[in-house]
């Protein structure tokens, strides 16, 4: 089946690859399971986040958005004036080391759990001929979108005063982004804020990119997997804010 899969790709380069996923993604996934490679665009996404982080930290972000979340938190609220603008000063200068490590640690972690578990998915329930590190490759490749949604955030932080950047919902992309978080129940909310364009366009990309390679899978099975696997991820979120307050 590799082979097969080898005669039919079109030996794509890199920048091909990329673009690819975006203007004909059923072939472009036809190469890259048949000569995976994970970390190109893993190694774009990382390092416009970091770039991202560090614009951030530089325009003083830091202090607006962790006042944002003092203000909705009951338990910063039961505490002294003193004991809230040390705890604010604590997140101000850990901030910035949480998002670096989050982009270089971060997305990898996800990438290799996501792998994992479609993996087991599909060749357990679906019995595709599928290996790891073509599972690998086609969630790295499916993170393209983020490319642009990481431009897109950079450009509004660019432009906007750092006082009214919203952190959480930087770009009306998801209906989160139209409720009030102060005043939301922090379950609805983040059940609204996981409703995300970009995040069905991940999904798309990784339906059709896991029906290539395992080719005897159709897209719409493909897809309800993916979408089954986003739903408990969703689910266990929204619990978890729930839980917490």
């Amino acid at each position: 089946m590799a082979a097969a899969a080898s005669a039919e790709s079109k030996n794509l380069s890199e920048f091909a690859r990329l673009s690819g996923v975006v203007w004909e993604p059923g072939a472009t996934f036809r190469d890259i399971a048949a000569r995976p490679r994970w970390w190109p665009p893993l190694v774009i996404v990382i390092a416009l986040s970091l770039v991202f982080s560090a614009t951030f930290t530089e325009r003083g972000g830091w202090e607006h958005f962790f006042r944002q979340q003092m203000e909705t938190n009951k338990q910063m609220q039961n505490m002294s004036a003193d004991q809230r603008q040390q705890a604010l000063a604590v997140q101000i200068r850990v901030g910035p080391y949480f998002a670096y490590g989050g982009a270089i640690i971060g997305f990898p972690l996800f990438a290799l759990a996501a792998a994992g578990i479609f993996l087991f998915l599909f060749r357990t329930l679906l019995g595709a001929e599928l290996s790891f590190k073509q599972v690998l490759a086609i969630c790295c490749y499916s993170f393209v979108p983020l490319v642009f949604s990481t431009l897109m955030v950079l450009a509004v932080l660019l432009l906007k005063d750092p006082e009214q950047f919203d952190l959480q919902n930087p770009i009306l992309t998801n209906i989160g982004a139209f409720l009030d978080s102060a005043s939301t129940s922090k379950w609805l909310y983040s059940l609204a804020a996981s409703v995300d364009l970009f995040s069905l366009w991940v999904m798309v990309l990784m339906a059709t990119g896991l029906a290539a390679a395992a080719r005897k899978i159709s897209w719409s099975t493909s897809f309800m997997c993916v979408l089954g696997t986003w739903s408990v991820y969703v689910l266990l979120k929204v619990g978890g804010a729930a839980i917490s307050g």
